[in-house]
This record gives structure tokens, sequence and C-alpha cells, in this order.
């Protein structure tokens, strides 16, 4: 019994020595290869970089020629980078306007002919046209963001990208130590309450769609613990995933929406003066809001492009527009 219970015991020993002689292998094998991967990326000098959708895609370790394809360029400038390909469609009312006039336009949707003429060694854009990127990948490595993500996000994920992940940081802490300076101003001179709700609308003229702002753009700069709330009805929606960025609604929900304060977000003058007109109709002279005198009409590129330098020009701006 004891003869066979050694045997036993021998045999299960070799066993385990093979299987993890096996493992150590397998590991050691997964190793080399990750690391022989990554040898051979930087070797090409590029890195793999995670999107804003979770996938892996190879890009240059240090682009210098980027085409942008989103209005909030912004994004970019802050790391003092300026790209060579933008879509200057709406940027007429960007706050750095003025430091993009030279940038070559390569139009909407992006033109493949332009952006080959450019030479860039980077795509980004948000744009989720999959055969559309795929074309444009033929030119140089394409990379998603997401324009609908908060500001923090995206430039967090743009110093990955970009191999600076110190400046946001520092860009961040200095940014909110302002905002948090900004409300409190407004709140010890009574300018705003305590709890005070708000709500951004835009309205498409060309579409005739009335939109209500969630999660991006202008909301993601008023609605703050120190500033407004969203109204229970807009929280619904932010909680939704469907409505993630905006919600498309109708006049007849007003109402319910409108919050104590309301934004209106316009792109050109004929859109400022429909609006404005909008606001004297039925439904929209009740909101007490409207009543009270509480509504400000923002213009693009403050309201709908809200990147780093928008943001900027608001802390400026938006005390202003509260104390008219």
């Amino acid at each position: 019994m004891i003869h066979k219970m050694s045997r036993f015991t021998t045999l299960l020993t070799l066993c385990l020595i093979v299987l993890v002689a096996t493992a150590c292998g397998i590991t050691a094998d997964t190793t080399s290869n990750t690391a022989q991967t990554t040898s051979q990326t930087e070797e090409k000098g590029t890195q793999m970089a995670t999107d804003a959708y979770g996938n892996q895609v190879e890009i240059p370790i240090a682009p210098k020629r980027i085409v942008y394809t989103d209005n909030t360029v912004g994004d970019l400038l802050i790391f003092g980078i300026k790209p060579v390909g933008v879509v200057q469609q709406g940027l007429q009312y960007a706050t750095y306007k003025d430091e993009l006039k030279d940038v070559a336009d390569i139009g909407w949707p992006p033109s493949p002919e332009k952006i080959v003429e450019l030479q860039p060694d980077l795509i980004i854009t948000s744009t989720p046209d999959q055969k559309q990127n795929e074309t444009l990948s033929k030119i140089a490595p394409v990379i998603l963001t997401n324009e609908w993500d908060p500001m923090p996000d995206r430039i967090k994920r743009l110093g990955e990208w970009l191999g600076n992940k110190q400046l946001p940081e520092e860009f961040l802490a200095r940014h909110e130590a302002e905002i948090v300076k900004m409300w409190t101003a407004l709140q010890q001179d009574g300018t705003i309450q305590k709890d005070e709700t708000a709500s951004v609308f835009q309205y498409m003229i060309g579409q005739k769609r009335l939109s209500v702002y969630t999660t991006s753009y202008l909301t993601g700069f008023v609605y703050n613990k120190d500033g407004f709330k969203p109204t229970t009805a807009i929280q619904k929606m932010i909680d939704n995933p469907d409505d993630y960025g905006y919600a498309d609604i109708s006049t007849e929900q007003l109402p319910e929406i409108a919050g104590d304060r309301i934004f209106i977000v316009y792109y050109s003058d004929e859109e400022l003066k429909e609006v404005e007109n909008m606001t004297k109709g039925p439904v929209w002279s009740q909101l007490p809001a409207i009543k009270e005198g509480k509504v400000y009409f923002v213009n693009g590129g403050l309201g709908i492009s809200t990147d780093p330098l928008a943001r900027e020009e608001l802390i400026k701006q938006l005390p202003v527009m509260l104390k008219k």
C-alpha cells in the first residue's frame, strides 16, 4: 500500500513539474511576444493608443501634422499644436478663429483629396462613418475621439495620444480653480441663488428642430455644484444613455424641462433672430425664466464649441451675461 502511494506521489509530482514548466513557457512566450510587439512599434516610431470607444489604434508617438475634423479644436491648441487641416465651417464663431484662419479647410464631409495634399501623420475625428474612416486611414492613421464627451475626458485622452499627460492635469487644476472663484463671486454678490436650475436649448432653423443639451457643450460649464443644476426632467435625460449629449424635444415639453435660467445657443444672425421671435410665442413667453428676463442668447463659439479655450472665455463672459 505504501509502495503504491509512493509511486502515485512521484507521478503526481512529475505531472505538476510538467504543468508548471508548460505554464512558465506560455507566460514567457506571451511576455516575449508583447515585448517584441512593443519593440517593433517603437522602432517604427509608433505606439498603441486607445480611442474613445476602447479600440486599440497604432498611431505615431509624436504626431506633427494632424488633421482635426471636430469643432473642439481648442482641445488640440492647448497642447501648442496647430492642426494642418480643419473643418472651417462653424469655426468662424470660435474664440480662436484668428489663430485658425490660415489653416487648410478640408470641407464637410472631409475631402480625402484635400487631406492627401496636407500629408498628415494623424487624423483625429469623432465621425463614426466606418466607410469614410476606412478611406481616410489609407492616408494616415485615424483615431476616434468623441466630441460629446466632457471636456476633461477629451483632453486627458488627447494627452495620452500626444504623450503629454501632465498638461491636461495642470490645465484642469488651474481652470477648475478659476471656475470655483467665478461661481463663489456670483453667489456672494447675489447674482445667483443656491440650487437654481438651468436649461440649455438650441433651435436649428434648417431642420426646424428644437434640442435640449444634457451632457455636452455649454451644459458642461453651467451645470456645476457651485453654479446651476439641471431640472428634474433634464436630469432624467442625463441618466438615459439614449439622450447622451442632447435630446430633441417639442415646444409642448418646455414647461417641464425649462429651468430658472434659460440659455439658448445660436449659430448665425438669422438663427438669433429666429430664436428671439420664438421666445415671444405662446408657450415660451409663459415660462418663468422668460417672464423674469432670465434668458440668455449665447453665441455658438461659446455655447457649442465648449472646448478648453471657449470655457476660458466663458469664465469672463458668463458673469457679464447674468448681471445684465
